[in-house]
């Protein structure tokens, strides 16, 4: 059996090993993929903090803010892109806050997202936009305004907490956009 071989088999067997509820387990098939993963694993490592409790959730959480891997990037972007439960995203929203991990490019996506969810979903995207360092490309920005504007527009109900944390995320907005005549969030019609 090739080396390669070996890797991808013993890559599956520490992900069947994630789906147990013994924390030992878990905590092994964590140590290989911090070691030998790859970022194609991570799906099976999101999908493991579902109906898990909150031990291993917290192992889980813990080890997505490690990760270092920018090719792990687009792996959390399209795990929150598609996940419909609010909870597992608000963890993985934690752990990507948590992380050293660049997520500059897709600040219109968190803005997106922030508009999307509750308020405690904003809150978290908001402490991932803060995490930014930017600068920004206009073009992001002007989209995270755009999605801005709209969620304005549409006039969701919403509490006033939210209201808040949308607020502050439409003035970090404005701030990355010094220079860039788009007022687009001060109309108040």
């Amino acid at each position: 059996m090739s080396t390669a071989k070996k890797s991808d088999a013993k890559g599956l067997e520490m992900l069947q090993k994630l789906t147990l509820q013994d924390l030992s387990s878990v905590t092994e098939a964590l140590n290989f993929l911090r070691e030998k993963g790859k970022a194609h694993y991570l799906k099976s490592v999101f999908e493991s903090l579902k109906g898990s409790d909150r031990a291993k959730q917290q192992l889980i959480i813990g080890f997505l803010s490690d990760i270092l891997d920018s090719d792990a990037v687009p792996e959390f972007i399209d795990f929150l892109g598609t996940e419909t439960d609010a909870e597992i995203r608000k963890l993985v929203l934690s752990a990507i806050w948590n992380s050293k991990l660049g997520f500059d490019e897709h600040l219109p996506f968190f803005v997106m997202l922030a508009s999307q969810g509750d308020y405690l979903e904003a809150l978290d995207c908001l402490t991932v936009l803060e995490n930014m360092s930017g600068p920004f490309e206009e073009a992001q920005l002007l989209e995270a305004q755009l999605l801005l504007k709209e969620y304005l527009e549409e006039k969701a109900p919403q509490t006033d907490q939210k209201a808040q944390i949308m607020s502050e995320i439409a003035w970090f907005v404005k701030e990355q956009n010094e220079g860039i005549d788009a007022d687009l969030l001060l109309d108040d019609e």
